[in-house]
């Protein structure tokens, strides 16, 4: 069917002039619409024609006469609205050597590819990035990041704590979002703690500079030997001296400083995957510091740190009781 004639038939068609015989040829001509591929047109012509299709049919949409038509799809008559504009060259398909009208055409936007990449019960982890940057993972961590670092050099700390050497790059800033706080730096060598159990999240500093912030607050730049750390139930962040023995954990160690009952039973399960609990309000409140090597199994990591703290332990079907 020629252009002309598909024109005349569409108008027809609109006013309620067509026979049956058209309506059937108008509806199958609608329907393979959808097999067909659009050629994209300038932003210019694309808004001029949306004006002109508008134009034809707004009074369409707004009328109170009840259709003649049983098509039910009011694009349909935007289609064939588009094809009596005579917008030639912009709406055009070449199939066969036959000239078919369509609608427009949207760009599609490539979806961004991610890899997870996650830590066992016990587990520690090593990984180079394709910038070169080198993590590693504590046990029970998890971490998220996009395959193609040409343009953003984006992280996020699932959960856990992960240890970063990042490769210096002015152009592309490293970023890493755990929870709330959100982490940069060019390249520069750092360890976040950002188990999500736990109600603290610290970054200390090994080596250059890290910008840290958090929404609301102001940023804060931390040197070597520098940490912070955020109270989430507080909202709170202070800055203290970075202790990098608690970067022992890379060697298989398990690093209690200063954590509560809560916590600490949060990162035995993360190395030992057993369940602490305890009846006693007064050991909730206590707070813990020891460093174990998980080599050594559970059973006498938790004797040693009863005999530190003056308590006792009972070992029970799923769980083991602090007292």
């Amino acid at each position: 069917m020629n252009s002309a004639r598909l024109k005349d038939l569409l108008t027809r068609y609109l006013n309620s002039e067509s026979s049956v015989s058209e309506n059937k040829r108008i509806e199958n001509w609608y329907q393979n619409l959808d097999d067909q591929a659009p050629v994209p047109m300038d932003e210019v012509k694309a808004q001029k024609v949306k004006e002109e299709i508008w134009s034809a049919i707004s009074p369409k949409l707004s009328s109170n006469r009840t259709p003649v038509r049983r098509l039910n799809s009011i694009w349909l008559q935007v289609a064939a609205s588009v094809l009596i504009l005579g917008t030639a060259g912009l709406f055009v398909w070449q199939k066969n050597d036959q000239t078919a009208w369509v609608g427009f055409s949207v760009p599609t936007k490539s979806a961004i590819e991610y890899t997870t990449v996650s830590t066992k019960i016990g587990e520690r982890k090593s990984l180079k990035l394709s910038d070169g940057s080198l993590l590693t993972l504590n046990s029970g961590s998890s971490i998220r990041f996009q395959n193609d670092f040409s343009e953003k050099r984006n992280i996020e700390i699932l959960d856990g704590e992960v240890f970063f050497d990042v490769k210096h790059d002015t152009a592309r800033p490293f970023i890493v979002r755990s929870g709330p706080l959100t982490t940069q730096v060019l390249g520069t060598t750092f360890n976040i703690k950002a188990y999500t159990g736990l109600n603290k999240i610290s970054v200390g500093v090994v080596r250059g500079k890290v910008g840290v912030t958090v929404p609301g607050k102001r940023v804060e730049f931390l040197l070597k030997g520098r940490q912070l750390s955020f109270e989430k139930h507080k909202s709170k962040i202070s800055l203290s001296s970075f202790n990098e023995q608690e970067l022992s954990w890379q060697q298989g160690n398990l690093v209690l400083n200063d954590v509560s009952f809560e916590d600490m039973a949060i990162l035995m399960n993360k190395n030992y995957g057993v369940h602490l609990v305890t009846p006693l309000q007064s050991i909730k409140s206590k707070h813990f510091t020891v460093t174990i090597n998980t080599a050594m199994p559970y059973l006498k990591a938790l004797e040693v740190i009863a005999a530190i703290h003056h308590l006792k332990i009972k070992e029970r079907r799923e769980t083991i009781e602090i007292y």
